[in-house]
């Protein structure tokens, strides 16, 4: 015998789960793959009704979730994850992500005996103008990368990096190095991590 209002859920999770394969198959499968020229992939995310401003949104990049604004002239490399789930995950102009970045909105934080939540927090992850992210880097729910903040290959961004500041590391912190006008030489430069 089943449960009063069973059937019903498992219409609704039914009818969830349809409604994000689909949304998986028009924007990772289809806008995502090499084969789909770049002004084509932007126009299905914009129909998609995502606030994306450059075609410079290259294939293999995964998005899920609607609250996404992408800024002009901003380039995100292949197989990049934007995980905006039902958080928001705004990434300014001018802005450069290396192939395989994460950005995240989802997190869990902790219950009444101290063990993970079962239910998610989704939080807001921005990212500001002329900001530089090396390969892999990932950027964790709720963080804010400032204007101009250079982060190395391979780093994981918590917090709130400062505007203009070269970042490396696990926890992403700041590093010394050479200066350079050039961000991305910037980017792989193998400074010093500050304690």
């Amino acid at each position: 015998m089943t449960r009063p209002g069973f059937l019903g859920r498992a219409v609704g999770a039914l009818r969830l789960d349809l409604a994000i394969a689909l949304r998986h198959v028009l924007l990772d499968l289809l806008a995502g793959s090499a084969l789909v020229p770049r002004p084509l992939r932007w126009a299905v995310y914009r129909a998609a009704g995502l606030d994306v401003r450059t075609a410079n949104v290259f294939s293999g990049v995964r998005i899920t979730g609607r609250g996404l604004r992408i800024g002009r002239r901003t380039f995100v490399n292949h197989d990049c994850y934007l995980d905006v789930a039902r958080g928001r995950v705004e990434i300014g102009e001018d802005c450069h992500l290396g192939p395989g970045v994460m950005v995240l909105t989802a997190t869990h934080g902790r219950d009444e005996g101290g063990r993970a939540a079962k239910v998610a927090d989704y939080l807001t992850t921005r990212i500001e103008d002329e900001v530089w992210l090396g390969a892999r880097v990932t950027v964790l729910p709720g963080a804010v990368v400032e204007r101009g903040a250079v982060v190395a290959a391979g780093a994981v961004v918590r917090g709130r990096l400062a505007s203009g500041g070269t970042y490396a590391g696990v926890p992403a912190r700041p590093v010394d190095g050479p200066t350079s006008s050039s961000a991305p030489a910037a980017a792989s430069t193998g400074g010093t991590v500050r304690s």
